[in-house]
């Protein structure tokens, strides 16, 4: 599942950091009608967490009666208010989501993969100033100039996709290569931004080269496994065997829309495929935001080019966003506000049924004061 979310994100990162001031405030007249219903809690007695729980439990309640369907995770202060799920992982039987089910999240692997590179870039086994020619040979000389880094910010000059039938067309590794280096570049590298999933495809030959293990070995042993994502993997692992998965139901289908049996081909390898749950996600940020994953000059990279791209700020308080999605009902965002110890993750498999997008924006309009 892959779409072009920058530009969304960007929009909710200034959305959400407009929102207001420190949850640590006193409780002053209220201007709408979340702080409204907060103030009304208050004076109930409840606490602060207390309240807001109770507000946005209000708010998601209405949000499934709408037509949600997925999971969600709310922290706040640092601690977990809610992990719950919402609407039916697969409507056939009637099995209900739960907070452990896990989504297809899309474009959320491109910020996975963009970790490896820097963990491998911290390692010495390669710099994100390299020349792509040291990992490819006869390369076409309009892209000899290209570097790992444009590749990571979309800055390569490449098209956005390397199939000519969607996510799942049955690409190996070399026909992605040949595929994409045969494609006319948009701009001359480093010239200009337009967003590439092929760019991420090959990052994850990169990766695949630079440290000797298939791609999808790799993330698991050097990123899922230091932030103990036990949820997470790509479609078909047989770590689906036990972990209950939701079935998408959007304007498209392939086969009965279940990610553990789709086929993870090079169409998709870096730029998508990430099948998690919401706690999975929570994790993950903890892991980044601590150094599991990454240390040294490798997390300063990575927060300098990637988590940086993606902000905004607003009275001291800094936003970050990532979100992905695809043709096929499922879709993830996730919003984190380290300042407020404030985090916000939902999956959903029914994207057409409610914009989780707005769905975060609403909950944050709550938690974020």
């Amino acid at each position: 599942m892959r779409l072009q979310h920058i530009t969304a994100c960007m929009i909710m990162a200034i959305s959400l950091t407009a929102l207001g001031e420190s949850i640590n405030e006193p409780i002053r007249e209220p201007t709408d009608a979340g702080s409204r219903e907060l103030a009304r809690h208050a004076r109930k007695g409840f606490s602060h967490q207390q309240r807001v729980l109770k507000l946005v439990e209000q708010h998601l309640d209405q949000a499934a009666a709408a037509g949600f369907s997925g999971s969600v995770l709310i922290a706040l202060d640092g601690q977990k208010l809610l992990v719950k799920g919402y609407g039916k992982a697969r409507p056939a039987i009637g099995t209900p989501n739960r907070g452990s089910t896990a989504f297809d999240f899309g474009s959320v692997m491109k910020d996975v993969t963009a970790a490896a590179i820097f963990k491998l870039a911290g390692e010495g086994r390669l710099s994100v100033g390299d020349s792509i020619t040291r990992f490819f040979d006869d390369m076409p000389a309009d892209k000899q100039n290209i570097t790992i880094l444009h590749l990571l910010k979309h800055r390569a000059g490449l098209e956005t996709y390397h199939d000519t039938t969607g996510d799942f067309e049955a690409i190996t590794r070399l026909e992605s290569r040949r595929r994409i280096f045969s494609q006319k570049l948009k701009f001359k590298p480093g010239t200009d931004e337009a967003y590439s999933n092929s760019g991420y495809t090959l990052l994850a030959d990169i990766i695949a080269t630079a440290s000797g293990q298939q791609f999808d070995d790799y993330i698991r042993q050097e990123i899922y496994a230091p932030a103990r994502m036990t949820e997470s993997g790509f479609y078909g692992d047989p770590v689906w065997n036990y972990i209950n998965t939701a079935v998408g139901y959007g304007a498209s289908t392939f086969g009965n829309n279940d990610p553990t049996n789709w086929p993870l081909t090079w169409a998709l390898v870096g730029n998508g495929g990430l099948v998690t749950t919401v706690s999975d996600l929570d994790r993950w940020v903890s892991a980044i935001a601590t150094g599991k994953v990454l240390r040294g000059r490798a997390l300063a990279g990575y927060r300098k080019h990637i988590l940086e791209a993606g902000i905004m700020t607003y009275k001291g308080k800094t936003v970050y966003v990532a979100a992905g999605g695809g043709d096929f009902g499922f879709a993830g965002v996730l919003v984190d506000c380290p300042q407020q110890g404030a985090r916000i993750i939902i999956g959903t498999n029914s994207d057409v049924s409610y914009d989780i997008e707005a769905l975060a924006y609403e909950i944050g309009d709550r938690i974020l004061f």
